[in-house]
């Protein structure tokens, strides 16, 4: 508990909000897990041994019904604070230290270019929706976060010799640089809400962001407006403009340096994308065209 206040005063200087809504969830899990199976409320970090998180990994496989790579995710938060209470000498051994368990990450969805074209022309209602729409495309054709969507200020905006402009920044997750070459739309976007400074954080900020849920929820309304396959989140935006890049023909090097990732290993994830891609596109064509060529008899 003393970690997560601690890493709430740093949001916005260094982390990510998101992480901490994850920390949050991750520390619930544990107390559901002490209370209901080990009818505990608390455990000194002491008395912590090998058997209680072979017993917290399968409760949440099991009993509360998480999928693997949660409980992945949720194991390696509790050794992470094991590690931090051995450097801090609260303990002399890391009692989870030999625990091992293997994520299965899902594979990452994204949006094809007829639904990206079909949000970019719904018609909204109301003004805050068309906003979340908005961010949700200059998303969709940068490849920020939601993070970095609500952190980008005007001095993040830079214009070139050549009357370039780009988007220049370090991403609040991982402190790793970014830089984007922004395309047509993305400057039409920053110039549609320059001077607009309701439900800005400040009159810096480029985006009125808002809260997350707000724009989760707005965005699961739009999708489904606009017939989408996959559940558009937040998210989602970054993970389109990484297989719609890759698809252009924008090398693996450079995307890695627009997403900001650290390791090129993170960039060849959405390159593994592309098979399926490629596959449906294909399917698509021939329905189209593959009556109409046939050979002569």
């Amino acid at each position: 508990k003393e970690q997560l206040e601690s890493y709430k005063e740093k949001i916005g200087k260094g982390k990510a909000e998101s992480t901490y809504r994850g920390l949050v969830a991750d520390y619930k899990s544990l107390l559901l897990f002490m209370k209901t199976k080990k009818n505990i409320e608390d455990i000194a970090i002491d008395e912590l041994e090998k058997p209680f998180i072979e017993d917290y990994y399968t409760w949440m496989l099991g009993t509360a019904g998480n999928a693997n790579a949660t409980a992945f995710s949720r194991v390696n938060t509790l050794k992470w604070l094991l590690y931090i209470a051995q450097e801090r000498g609260w303990i002399r051994v890391h009692p989870f230290v030999s625990f091992e368990c293997v994520p299965e990450y899902k594979r990452r969805s994204f949006l094809s270019e007829e639904e990206l074209q079909r949000i970019i022309h719904v018609e909204l209602k109301y003004k805050r929706q068309r906003a979340m729409c908005d961010m949700f495309l200059f998303m969709c054709f940068t490849g920020l976060a939601y993070a970095d969507l609500k952190a980008i200020t005007y001095d993040n905006i830079h214009t070139d010799s050549d009357g370039g402009t780009w988007l220049m920044g370090n991403r609040i997750k991982t402190g790793v640089a970014y830089v984007v070459k922004l395309l047509p739309i993305a400057i039409e976007l920053i110039e549609k809400y320059r001077g607009v400074d309701e439900k800005k954080d400040s009159p810096d900020c480029v985006f009125p962001v808002g809260e997350y849920n707000t724009m989760f929820l707005s965005l699961k309304i739009i999708g489904k407006k606009c017939d989408c396959r996959v559940e558009v989140t937040p998210h989602i935006g970054r993970h389109t403009f990484a297989v719609l890049a890759i698809l252009k023909g924008m090398p693996l090097e450079t995307l890695q340096k627009v997403l900001g990732h650290n390791s090129i290993l993170s960039t060849q994830i959405y390159a593994e994308l592309i098979n399926p891609k490629v596959g449906e596109d294909t399917d698509k064509l021939c329905e189209r065209i593959g009556h109409v060529y046939k050979l002569a008899m």
